[in-house]
């Protein structure tokens, strides 16, 4: 498998599958998170109050560089349930709006879409879709069958 399972330090007598919660860090992204933890540690002071504001921004301006985006547009956030309720919150849903999602759904942002429907008064729909998923069109009959029709 392109020698994939190399590139993780995991125990190989494990097949680890749950690289969403607690996944693995590829062996190139962990040299490099070591290689700024021991400049963190070396001086934390002078890292975190004169160079941190400058390394963000250029981490930033690479990332943007990459996806053809400002780096303005871009923000890092500690982990996905973080940055998918800066999303979701943001998002200007009240009465009469619904979204709709799937009994597949990250639980984490499951629970956010229904905290915010209660709160905020929308409807949340989370629709079941059977497995096996046996093609694109049964994926997308099963979904459609939870949204409502558009008024007007």
């Amino acid at each position: 498998m392109f020698g994939l399972r190399s590139q993780f330090l995991l125990d190989p007598s494990v097949t680890f599958l749950n690289h969403g919660s607690f996944g693995a860090t590829p062996r190139p992204v962990f040299q490099a998170y070591q290689h700024w933890q021991r400049e963190l540690e070396r001086q934390p002071v002078e890292f975190l109050g004169r160079r941190f504001s400058d390394l963000m921004q250029t981490a930033r301006t690479s990332l943007a560089d990459y996806l053809g985006t400002d780096a303005s547009n871009l923000v890092f956030t500690t982990n996905v349930s973080e940055s998918l309720n800066i999303v979701a919150r943001s998002l200007e849903l009240g009465p009469g709006d619904e979204v709709l999602g799937t009994d597949h759904e990250y639980g984490a942002l499951d629970r956010t879409w229904r905290f915010l429907a209660r709160e905020r008064g929308f409807t949340y729909i989370n629709q079941p879709i059977p497995v096996p998923v046996t093609s694109t069109d049964a994926f997308v009959n099963s979904l459609r069958k939870g949204s409502r029709p558009t008024p007007g």
